[in-house]
């Protein structure tokens, strides 16, 4: 499993990145559920859940347990469907950098953009900023219509009602 990589002292309101240290859980974890409809909630249609849990490595790399089987992430779709018409890239990015902007509250460690050109981007609660990569590190990295969202241990596993308190002061001015 991947260590945990600590904070950055060198950058304001760094903390550590778990990444898959506290290992895979049985079934998803209540508190990721409640972020994810929280998430869709705010997000108002532009994003949708496209999958959370499940035990496996991460894509492409064999033997690297995804974050996903940490009940901790999930993929976040702006696909348009028939079942989900409001999805779109443009309100997407509006909702994911409210994420970004109050990522420490909110409790993210990471957000990975598959969608830019070449091959993705991520920001990381480490760096607290965005890193375009410029050679294929992610599968699916510049070619995908989703999000992957990881947040902190801490986050997802206190009670349903403060997540939902987190969500509601960092969303006050956004409609939903």
């Amino acid at each position: 499993m991947m260590a945990v990589l600590p904070a950055n002292p060198k950058v304001i309101g760094s903390r550590p990145y778990t990444g898959n240290s506290d290992g895979a859980v049985d079934a998803p974890l209540p508190g990721m559920d409640e972020i994810i409809r929280q998430c869709v909630k705010y997000a108002n249609g532009a994003l949708w859940n496209n999958g959370s849990w499940g035990i496996r490595d991460m894509r492409g790399k064999p033997g690297s347990l995804s974050v996903h089987a940490t009940g901790r992430a999930w993929d976040a779709s702006n696909r348009m469907s028939e079942k989900h018409q409001q999805a779109n890239r443009k309100s997407a990015l509006v909702f994911i950098n409210a994420l970004v902007a109050n990522a420490n509250e909110l409790g993210v460690e990471m957000i990975i953009d598959y969608a830019v050109k070449d091959f993705g981007r991520a920001w990381q609660c480490t760096r607290q900023a965005w890193k375009k990569y410029d050679v294929q590190t992610v599968e699916h990295g510049g070619s995908g219509d989703w999000f992957h969202i990881e947040h902190s241990p801490a986050f997802v596993n206190q009670p349903l009602t403060l997540i939902q308190q987190a969500f509601r002061r960092v969303f006050t001015e956004l409609p939903h």
